[in-house]
């Protein structure tokens, strides 16, 4: 396992307490995680966390994920997101308004899929 200084920071916001659970589980050795269960909660783990890679659900309680992915964009426009969700219909909305993702993967995924992901941005 790596010191825990010179692994990737990931931000996973996702609602789903089972899933957040796994997200935990499966990359506690490999990456510094933080979670967020809400648009407004991720937006305040933004800020104090500073991740490396943010791993973002399109439907959360308070706000969509389209909405809170322009404005992470407006403050933090170069840092990689991967979107996940479970509509294969979101991908044209995206790129329609050009908000630039790193990777979208549709529910359910595989967690190899997801840490590949992870692992390729930069």
């Amino acid at each position: 396992m790596e010191p825990a200084a010179s692994r990737r920071k990931v931000l996973f916001v996702e609602d789903e307490a089972p899933i957040r659970a796994n997200y935990e589980r499966y990359f506690a050795a490999h990456y510094q995680m933080a979670f967020a269960a809400s648009g407004s909660e991720a937006l305040r783990r933004l800020e104090s966390f500073e991740p490396d890679v943010l791993v973002l659900d399109m439907r959360l309680p308070d706000t969509d994920g389209v909405a809170l992915l322009q404005e992470i964009r407006a403050s933090h426009p170069s840092l990689p997101v991967i979107v996940t969700t479970a509509y294969v219909s979101m991908e044209p909305l995206m790129t329609m308004l050009d908000l630039g993702h790193s990777g979208y993967l549709v529910k359910p995924f595989n967690m190899d899929d997801l840490a590949a992901r992870i692992d390729a941005v930069r």
